[in-house]
């Protein structure tokens, strides 16, 4: 699946950096910048829970969508490339906890994520681009590392346990260490326009991370972990300060860049390039020397 999803992004970018058309619009490096802050609710999905590998349970419509929900929050910063697609800077913290309770045991822990993203407009995509537009949909996947920390308790006792397995003492509370993980965030959102630099935003995400340690339950066969985060935040977006050399406002050089409009700007210089308009310029030389021969006398 992971695969798959990286392909699908790799091909995604191809497609879009080598379309000229698409290339011509890409922002100067001073424009199009944006700081996200944001708040949530995380849900675990992993060994320690009952309810992995229902599709209903882990729906809107299920009470267990709701149980162990923990706080997270963190912020993004955004560059836009061009108006399909943005690169995300991702710091995030999020407080986890699940229950197994076939098993009487639960888990509580936190984890801290830094993370870059590709993020695609689907709105521009799919309806045309419009400055103007109060609302988009975009969606986004990424890689970056996670630094967790995680103890398991008893059900009945609330006794910590440890994890079953032999796992060292890096999940044990009182540790300065935290495990590092790789991850791969992925999700889905839409913001709205409050007005000319500020929007709200609303997302959906799952942070999935390569390790079958962040419940401090590890189970055999299982190489990935994961984490869901419903969040809405606020973004404003700014323009890079001209003093740091960063030109908002690049000058005009007086050539186009539409391959079209070059084209035939060069057409245009050929066919002018004639017998009579080489007549008419050297007449204009001619009177023009006259004319300071004449004001010299």
């Amino acid at each position: 699946m992971t695969r798959f999803l990286y392909r699908s992004l790799l091909i995604a970018l191809a497609l879009f950096f080598t379309n000229k058309a698409i290339a011509q619009q890409a922002y100067p490096f001073g424009q199009e910048w944006t700081i996200n802050g944001y708040v949530g609710t995380t849900k675990f999905y992993g060994d320690c829970s009952d309810n992995t590998n229902s599709i209903f349970s882990n729906s809107p419509f299920s009470k267990f969508f709701y149980q162990d929900r923990r706080f997270g929050t963190g912020v993004y910063i955004d560059k836009k490339i061009n108006p399909f697609i943005a690169l995300r800077g991702i710091l995030l913290y999020a407080s986890l906890k699940s229950t197994k309770e076939s098993e009487k045991i639960y888990f509580v822990g936190d984890t801290y994520e830094y993370s870059l993203s590709v993020v695609i407009d689907f709105t521009n995509i799919f309806f045309g681009i419009d400055k103007y537009r109060p609302w988009n949909i975009y969606g986004f996947i990424g890689i970056g590392f996670t630094e967790t920390s995680s103890d398991l308790y008893d059900l009945n006792t609330g006794a910590h346990l440890l994890p079953s397995g032999g796992i060292d003492s890096l999940f044990i509370s009182g540790t300065k260490k935290r495990v590092t993980e790789t991850t791969m965030p992925l999700g889905i959102g839409v913001n709205y326009k409050v007005d000319r630099n500020t929007k709200v935003f609303f997302e959906f995400t799952r942070h999935i991370v390569h390790t079958n340690k962040l419940d401090a339950y590890p189970v055999e066969g299982t190489s990935f972990e994961s984490f869901g985060l419903i969040n809405i935040g606020i973004s404003y977006d700014f323009n890079l300060p001209s003093h740091w050399g960063f030109s908002s406002n690049p000058r005009y050089n007086g050539k186009s860049t539409d391959a079209s409009i070059r084209a035939f700007n060069k057409k245009k210089r050929v066919v002018m390039n004639t017998k009579a308009k080489k007549r008419a310029m050297k007449k204009r030389k001619n009177y023009g020397r006259a004319r300071g021969r004449k004001h010299r006398w």
